[in-house]
């Protein structure tokens, strides 16, 4: 029997993004954690689950671990489902991907993650790479080699194979680093086209020809050409990766102060990651 925990984490939610945690907390166990410096809820409970409120924002990868060692402990946890705050979903989707995933192991799998169709919130199109072409392995599902964390399923097992969360990294990269180690020791993740999710990637966008570029809140830039700098140096982290990524990032720097509105501000904290991440690494 499957035993699924709900890890939510929040950093300064909406009224609707609140109403959606509390609607799931009816029906599901797990835990909200709060990277908020404020508190969303009063005690330390929402309903079935518990309530982790830090008072500062200790990162995704932190938050998602804090979740899943609290749930081991009170549970036997088979699979945990992680959502973020804008993620919207039926109150019956962590079952229906959860049985998704079974699925998709008894078909001789070794999943380690299995995540849903991602779809932009703005426009209503699916996200897709502008590098990888995907191959379904049958009607259920697509390996991927990176997969989002917001919507996501890992089991319990895999989590003991390929280890927590990277909090290093505090944000950005911290679901695609765990699939790369997954990957190291011959785990497969990837999407089912079975399941859609809105999900709203950035601030807004900027068409550029064909392209669409994500413009997001400025301090990101700083976690996403630190934590690249750091990742290039890792073995695990493909190369295609670090090629395909190295030229978005160079190109950013370009015309970043030249076409994107506030796009110096967010130039400062790129330039920041790069001093913090040629620094230090974190292991």
């Amino acid at each position: 029997m499957n035993h699924i925990a709900l890890i939510i984490v929040l950093y300064h939610p909406t009224a609707d993004d609140l109403k959606q945690v509390v609607r799931l907390s009816e029906q599901w166990s797990g835990c909200v954690v709060d990277n908020s410096d404020q508190r969303s809820f009063d005690g330390d409970e929402v309903n079935h689950m518990h309530y982790a409120f830090f008072g500062a924002n200790m990162g995704l990868g932190f938050a998602q671990n804090y979740g899943i060692e609290l749930m081991r402990k009170k549970s036997d946890v088979t699979h945990f489902v992680f959502l973020d705050q804008d993620s919207r979903v039926s109150a019956d989707y962590p079952r229906q991907i959860v049985e998704i995933f079974e699925r998709i192991v008894q078909e001789g799998n070794r999943l380690a993650l299995l995540g849903p169709t991602q779809v932009n919130r703005r426009t209503g199109e699916v996200y897709r790479s502008a590098i990888h072409r995907d191959k379904p392995l049958s009607d259920s599902f697509i390996p991927r080699r990176e997969v989002v964390s917001s919507g996501c399923c890992i089991s319990n097992q895999a989590i003991f194979h390929v280890g927590r969360m990277a909090s290093e990294l505090f944000l950005d990269y911290t679901d695609f680093e765990w699939c790369w180690r997954a990957a190291s020791i011959h785990y497969v993740c990837g999407i089912t086209p079975q399941l859609t999710i809105e999900h709203k990637v950035g601030e807004r966008e900027l068409k550029i020809g064909k392209y669409r570029v994500i413009i997001s809140a400025p301090p990101r830039y700083f976690y996403q050409y630190r934590n690249y700098l750091w990742l290039l140096r890792r073995r695990d982290a493909p190369l295609q990766w670090k090629v395909a990524t190295g030229i978005k990032q160079l190109a950013r720097l370009i015309y970043f102060p030249l076409l994107v509105r506030g796009g110096v501000k967010c130039w400062v904290h790129m330039w920041r990651g790069i001093r913090k991440g040629l620094k230090a690494t974190p292991r």
